[in-house]
């Protein structure tokens, strides 16, 4: 499947990518890559034991590489819920509330990002 109609099927932005990493088989190189990366299972687990750092980690993280390789609707999702995530001095997080609110979007994402580049 031609990186196209993969990034349309996530409704990513490969064009911006395009003219970050300049070469199709770039691209199609790092959104492989992007499989093997555990920040989705770093974020699931410190939610499930409620360690609010190691979770907000995990959503920045993929916040930041879903940015960099054109991943919209992940990288939206992602920066929704790293923000809600996001600690205080105290190690508050600034609105856990909104945790399961945002996290079935950034699991939708997830996997829509997945199952595309999976047919790449």
């Amino acid at each position: 499947m031609s990186l196209e109609i993969a990034y349309a099927a996530m409704g990513g932005d490969l064009e911006t990518v395009r003219g970050r990493l300049m070469t199709d088989e770039r691209i199609e190189k790092f959104a492989k890559i992007f499989l093997q990366d555990t920040s989705m299972q770093t974020l699931e687990n410190a939610l499930e034991t409620g360690d609010f750092s190691e979770a907000y980690r995990g959503a920045h993280t993929l916040k930041g590489v879903s940015r960099d390789l054109g991943f919209t609707p992940l990288f939206e999702a992602s920066c929704a819920l790293s923000d809600a995530l996001r600690l205080d001095d105290a190690g508050t997080p600034a609105n856990l509330a909104a945790v399961p609110e945002l996290l079935p979007a950034v699991r939708d994402a997830y996997a829509l990002v997945v199952d595309s580049i999976a047919i790449i």
